[in-house]
C-alpha cells in the first residue's frame, strides 16, 4: 500500500474510454458525409465568402460533451488517496519511584575527581549557604538519573513517593511526565527540611508507594526504591512491607547509593572563627546502606538489589531497570481512503452545463 498515492477503487471503469476514439471517428465520419449547399448569384461572391468564427468553432460543443464523458468515467473509477491510520494497544507498566530524602542524601561522596577539584577551589561557605552543592550530592545525581529514566518511558503511568522521617506522596501515578519532572526537581527541598530529613523510614516509604499501586489494573506493577541508609523510623518494617508488595503482585527494585568506605569531601567549621571551609571525613558505619534488608525486600518480590557508588553506576542501574520493565506495544496499521471523485464529477457536470449553454445560444442549430 503506497500511502499518499492515488488509487482507483473501480479501475475497470477505464475500459469505457475505449469508446472515445470510436465516438471521435463516428463524429468525423458524419461531418464528412454531411453536405450543405448554398447558392451564390456570382462566383466572385462565393470566392469572397469565408467561414465565420461560429463555423470554425462548431466542434467545441461535441468536444465539451466528450470531455464531460471522460470526467464521468474517471469519477466512476473512484480515485482515492490512502491515508495510514495506526491503532496502538499498550500494556503499560505502573511504576512508583520511592526516593529517600533524608539529610544524608546531601553527602558529597559520588563526585568525579574533576567535580571534586572544581568544588575545592570554590568558596565553601558560599556554596553551603546557596545550596549549590546539592546538585553534586547523592540527591542531585539521583534526581538527574531518575529524570532520564522517566523521559525514556512511554505510555507508562509513573508516580513519585518521598520518604525521610515520614513518607509523603509527591505525585500519584500519572502520564503527565512534564509535571512529574518539575515535582522531582523540588524533592531536594524536602531533604533540607529538618523535620522530614532527620531520619529514614524505608518501610513506610515502600508502603506509601504500594498504596498508590493497590488499585492498579496494570499488567505489571513496579516500585523502584532508592536509599542511602538503613531504616530507623518506620512504623512498618521494610521486610513486612515487602510481604505486602508480594501479596499485591508488585515487583520491588532496591537501589543503595553512596560509597561503602573511604574519605569523602565535606564542609568543616573552624571552632574558633566559625569559618566554613572544605575538608575530608571518613564514612561511619552508621551511614552504611543496609544491603541485607534491601536484598531481602527485592528477593521477596521478584525484583533485584543494586548498589551504586558513583553516578555512572547509578545510570547503568536505571538503564537496566528500564530494559527489564519494557512496555508491550501492539500497533495495528490500516488504511483509510479519502474519496477524490467529487472534483471529476463536478467538472463533468460543469462541462455538460457549458455544452448545453453554448448549444442553445452561440452554436444553436437551425434546421
Amino acid at each position: 500500500m503506497d500511502i499518499g498515492a492515488l488509487h482507483f477503487q473501480n479501475p475497470e471503469a477505464f475500459w469505457l474510454l475505449v469508446f472515445v476514439p470510436v465516438l471521435i471517428a463516428l463524429y468525423v465520419y458524419r461531418q464528412r458525409k454531411r453536405k450543405s449547399t448554398i447558392k451564390f448569384p456570382a462566383l466572385s461572391i462565393a470566392k469572397r465568402a469565408v467561414p465565420s468564427r461560429r463555423v470554425r468553432l462548431r466542434h467545441i460543443v461535441p468536444a465539451l460533451r466528450l470531455a464531460a464523458l471522460c470526467c464521468f468515467v474517471v469519477a466512476l473509477a473512484r480515485p482515492q488517496n490512502a491515508m495510514e491510520v495506526e491503532y496502538t494497544n499498550t500494556d503499560g507498566v505502573d511504576i512508583m519511584l520511592a526516593l529517600d530524602v533524608s539529610g544524608s542524601m546531601g553527602t558529597l561522596d559520588m563526585l568525579t575527581r574533576a567535580e571534586q577539584a572544581k568544588l575545592g577551589v570554590m568558596n565553601a561557605e558560599r556554596i553551603l549557604n546557596s545550596g549549590e552543592y546539592w546538585k553534586y550530592s547523592r540527591m542531585g545525581y539521583a534526581q538527574g538519573v531518575i529524570a532520564d529514566f522517566i523521559q525514556k518511558r512511554h505510555s507508562d503511568r509513573i508516580g513519585l513517593s518521598a520518604f525521610g522521617s515520614r513518607a509523603v506522596t509527591q505525585c500519584p501515578l500519572t502520564l503527565d511526565y512534564g509535571s512529574l519532572l518539575e515535582i522531582l526537581k523540588a524533592t531536594d527541598e524536602l531533604a533540607k527540611d529538618s523535620i522530614i530529613a532527620g531520619r529514614t523510614a524505608i518501610g513506610d516509604g515502600l508502603m506509601n508507594a504500594l498504596a498508590r499501586l493497590q488499585k492498579s489494573e496494570a499488567k505489571s506493577k513496579v516500585v523502584v526504591l532508592l536509599t542511602d541508609g538503613r531504616d530507623n523510623a518506620s512504623v512498618i518494617s521494610p521486610v513486612r512491607a515487602a510481604d505486602v508488595a508480594q501479596s499485591l503482585g508488585v515487583k520491588v527494585y532496591t537501589v543503595g547509593v553512596g560509597k561503602r568506605r573511604g574519605k569523602i569531601l565535606a564542609f568543616q567549621q573552624n571552632p574558633w572563627t566559625g569559618e566554613i571551609s572544605w575538608g575530608e571525613r571518613d564514612i561511619t558505619p552508621e551511614e552504611e546502606v543496609d544491603e541485607s534488608t534491601l536484598k531481602e525486600v527485592a528477593a521477596k518480590t521478584g525484583g533485584k538489589f543494586y548498589r551504586a557508588e558513583n553516578k555512572e553506576q547509578l545510570e547503568e542501574i536505571y538503564s537496566e531497570i528500564d530494559q527489564l520493565e519494557k512496555t508491550e506495544i501492539e500497533t495495528v496499521a490500516y488504511a483509510r481512503y479519502a474519496e477524490k471523485f467529487y472534483p471529476w464529477l463536478l467538472a463533468g457536470a460543469l462541462l455538460i452545463l457549458l455544452e448545453l449553454l453554448l448549444a442553445n445560444t452561440r452554436f444553436v442549430r437551425i434546421p
